[in-house]
Parts: structure tokens; sequence; C-alpha cells
């Protein structure tokens, strides 16, 4: 609805002259543009249609309300934005915007700056060991690297140029973070990018001091809520779309997609203020040139695979019990083979995920009784029963169970201290039909 048919006495209260090239006739009452309104006391202030004819509790019922009249404990920026405080006792018109609109503006300043920025991006790259080392050991170490390589590097000149943009706009000497903080936090992201078994051996190329990139924050000193405004203005500094464009390049160098011409599928870096610099003179290699000093390598973040049962009560096994079993669940005391055979079956697990671990958690009340390795399973009409031995002196027992969830049963990653230190490696599995267990090499790592 427009606001001069659904609130006439509002719409005349809009200010004659100072809402130059705006269309009054055609606004509508939910608008958030900002508009000058004057009040027939002659109050001037800007304020959107939406706010303007809103029920605020200030208003005491009557939306067509004047701040300046009934709102005394008021401050009401530039911009428009305004916000009450009771200990005001005056109603104050401020000659800055509000904190939010001074960040938007300055990551526009920002963004505008970006095209520009693209050589200095481009000339860092060029210089930086760090940079040469990552691409020589992605060469070295990644199929297809150069297929993909183009736009991992339009990602570095991309991130690159925001940093150079930022101290342009900021009138900083230098980046707001140390180069090796800033581009190791981009090679974290690419590995994100890249396929599990590619990403250990990446690892040695990643400084130590490398930063990390979330969804609102970038790394480096610098106003904390640039983040927010950078992706309030479409800037998403994640792209989250560069998992999706490499998975789709390395699906169609592996031959498991294919284009009707044969070629590489397009990638869409339409919006993604990804700036230009192709047709920059390059010397990718002029970096490897420079002495890694001091360059200490992140280490790949220590990781076990683990499946995990939930126990309840000890109480008597049925009389067709596949595993031959007494007694099923826990009690205080069982010997850790007892403990065991009471918890490795029957399970309604996943037979793929049992084959992708390496440990079995065995849980009670929220703690883990006994961690066991996996050698195999065997295939049940119930479900599966899990092969192996028990580990009694692994770190996790006693510990809180790692993998809560609600489900009894759990399949998930333990990272951290205790899977540098536990987990080994599965041996075999077995695969049964009904009635009978038939076992069969599981296949190791590596392999």
């Amino acid at each position: 609805m427009r606001l001069k048919d659904q609130h006439p006495e509002l719409f005349r209260q809009l200010h004659p002259t100072r809402n130059t090239g705006v269309d009054l006739d055609s606004t509508t009452n939910s608008s958030h543009e900002m508009l000058w309104w004057r009040c027939p006391a002659g109050h001037e202030w800007r304020e959107t249609p939406l706010q303007r004819r809103s029920p605020a509790a200030w208003k005491n019922g009557n939306p067509e309300a004047c701040l300046y009249c009934v709102a005394p404990g008021c401050l009401v920026y530039s911009c428009g934005h305004r916000r009450f405080q009771s200990s005001e006792s005056t109603f104050r018109v401020l000659a800055d915007p509000c904190r939010k609109c001074e960040v938007t503006e300055h990551a526009r300043l920002i963004l505008d700056r970006l095209d520009e920025s693209a050589v200095a991006a481009v000339r860092l790259l060029d210089t930086s060991p760090h940079y040469a080392l990552f691409c020589a050991t992605g060469a070295d170490t990644t199929p297809w690297w150069e297929k993909i390589f183009p736009l991992v590097e339009a990602y570095f000149v991309r991130m690159v140029s925001v940093y150079v943009a930022i101290a342009a706009v900021e009138h900083r000497p230098t980046l707001s973070c140390s180069t090796s903080s800033l581009l190791g936090a981009c090679m974290l992201r690419i590995l994100d990018a890249l396929p599990p078994d590619c990403r250990d051996a990446m690892h040695k190329a990643v400084p130590d001091d490398a930063g990390h990139l979330h969804p609102r924050l970038l790394p480096g000193w610098h106003d904390i809520e640039i983040g927010w405004a950078l992706k309030k203005l479409g800037f998403d500094i994640l792209d989250t779309p560069l998992d999706a464009d490499i998975e789709r390049r390395l699906q169609f160098c592996e031959q498991q997609r294919f284009s009707a011409t044969g070629e590489l599928p397009l990638v869409h870096l339409t919006g993604r203020h990804y700036p230009p610099f192709t047709h920059l003179p390059r010397d990718r290699e002029s970096g490897a040139s420079s002495e890694l000093r001091g360059f200490r390598p992140m280490q790949a973040p220590a990781r076990i695979t683990a499946v995990r049962v939930t126990l309840g009560d000890s109480a008597p096994a049925g009389p067709d019990d596949p595993l031959g079993r007494t007694h099923v669940g826990y009690t205080a005391g069982l010997p850790p083979q007892e403990l065991w055979e009471r918890g490795r079956g029957v399970w309604k697990l996943r037979a793929d995920h049992v084959a992708a671990s390496t440990i079995v958690l065995i849980v009670y009340d929220r703690t883990v009784v006994l961690v066991a390795s996996i050698a195999g399973l065997t295939l049940h009409r119930g479900g599966l029963a899990i092969l192996g031995e028990p580990l009694t002196d692994h770190p996790l027992i006693g510990r809180l169970d790692p993998l809560h969830t609600p489900n009894p049963l759990a399949h998930g990653v333990i990272k951290g201290e205790v899977a540098e230190r536990g987990g080994r490696e599965p041996e075999r599995r077995t695969r049964s039909s009904p009635g009978r267990s038939v076992p069969i090499p599981l296949p190791r790592k590596g392999s």
C-alpha cells in the first residue's frame, strides 16, 4: 500500500523540498528509505516510512507523533537512526552517523578500492616465499593442481586485495596483519575446499602463525565490525561457493562428469568481488628465490574416526543371542574382555561407518567405559557385531563421551591430543550371510 493512500496525514508531513529525487507519490508505507519529515511544529528529521508509522511506545498511541515533541530522551544521528537513552533529558540531533552506518560506509570505501588494489596484491604474492612454497607443494602433491590453480590464485588475489584496500582507506603504511598470517588463513581456506587425502600433504606449506577466517571476522588489527559490514554489502569473506567450484573441477578432471564439449565447467565469479588481475604481468616463481627464514610449518590437526555405542544396565541376553552371550549391558567391575563381548554387538550400525573407523567407544551414563580396536565386523539379521580387541590403556577411558549425541549410536571424528595418542589401524573385516560369518580383509590405509 502507498503511504499516500494508507496514511494521508503522515504523507502530508513529508518535507516538501528536502526529498529531492524521490517519487513520494509511489512511496510505500513499508519503505526502508530514509526520508525527511517536518511536523506541524516545524521540527525536521530523517526517518523511514516504516519507522514513521510504527506504533512505538514513546508515541503514546499517536502514530503521527514527532520525535522532537514527545521523545526528549532520544539521540538522532545524521544517518537517521536513533537511540533512546533514559539518562538523556533532552532531544539531540547529532552531526555524525551511527556506529553501524560508519562501519558500513567504511566497508563500502574498501570495496570501492578493491579493483585498483589488485596490482599491489599480485606484487605481494609474487615476492612471497610462503605463497611460492604453497603453490609448489600443491603442484607436487595435489592431482590436477594446474586445473584448479587459476581459481586458487584468484581467491588469494581477492583476499589480499581486501587487506591492501583496508590499508589504503585507513592510511596504514603496511597491512593490518603479517603477510604469513594472512596468506596462511587463505591457505587453510583452500585446504578446506580440497579433498581430505590432499590436506595432510599440503599442511606442511602452511605457516605456523596462520590466521583464521570467520564468516564475519578478518584476522589482523582493524575494526572488528568490518567483516560484518562487508558481509552486509555482499562480500563473502569465506567465499562459500569456492568449495563447489573446486569440487566440480576436480570431478571433471577425475572423469566423473563431462560436458558436451569436453571443457572444464564454468566458474561464475559475477558479484563475488574478484578483482581483475589476469592481464597483469606475472612472475610466480620469483618468490621461490627468497629464503624462508624462521618458517615453521603448521602441523595437520590430529584426528581419529570412531563409532560409539551406548550400553544400558546389565540384563540377561535373549535366548537366541547371535553372539552366544548370557548377559548384555554394563555392570561395574567386569573384566575388559567380558565388557567388550557385551558391548560389541549386535547394533544397527552402518557397515561403511565401522569400516572407516579405527576405534569403537563403549559408553555408559555418558562416560567412556571401554575403548576397543576395530579389526572387522560380522553381519547378522538384527544388525552387525564388531570384531576387535579392548585397549585398556586408552586415554579416553573414564572421560565424557566425545561424540555426545542423543542417539545411542554415533559415528564421528575426534580431534586434538587424544587423537594423537589413541587408535590403531584396522586389519580386517568380516561379512556374513544369515547364520554364518565369512571374514574378509579390511583395506589398509594408503592401499
